[in-house]
């Protein structure tokens, strides 16, 4: 779906975690995203994945039965591998609601099979989506996936 539609995603999210779970005031909110650069597809993309989730009670969007007084450590070997801001994206997104457990799980496993680079917060998006949107941002080499992430100058690792 693309970096925009996520963005978006995590911009309804956080409107619905503001109005208690409601999801209000469509068109002012899509003025915004339009006064924004954001394009009717994105807008109704990231409209459709939300909707979508909140009416198939998924685990990702509402997931109340999560317990209040556990939370994720995140270990040294893996804060080797992601930049803070990543992390704090990361816990984010949790925080949101839109990454269940076993989707942060997935994710901090994929980001540590990239490499000893850190990986930054545009970088750990496209792990992001290919989990939350089920899309493959990879490609099969061998028995592996291999993650298509541009680094800073535009090259894939």
């Amino acid at each position: 779906m693309g970096n925009r539609v996520l963005e978006i995603v995590v911009l309804l999210m956080s409107h619905i975690r503001e109005q208690q779970g409601q999801l209000e005031n469509f068109e002012d909110i899509t003025s915004y995203l339009k006064s924004n650069g954001y394009t009717e597809n994105e807008i109704s993309s990231a409209y459709s994945w939300v909707l979508d989730q909140l009416q198939t009670d998924s685990e990702i969007i509402i997931n109340e039965s999560r317990s209040q007084n556990s939370f994720r450590l995140i270990t040294d070997s893996e804060r080797k591998h992601f930049t803070t801001a990543a992390l704090g994206y990361l816990l984010q997104l949790r925080h949101l609601g839109l990454l269940g457990d076993a989707q942060l799980e997935l994710i901090l496993d994929r980001g540590t099979y990239l490499g000893p680079t850190p990986i930054n917060v545009d970088q750990i998006k496209i792990i992001v989506e290919s989990v939350l949107f089920n899309e493959s941002e990879f490609i099969e080499v061998g028995r592996r996936r291999v993650y298509i992430i541009p680094n800073e100058d535009g090259q894939v690792n």
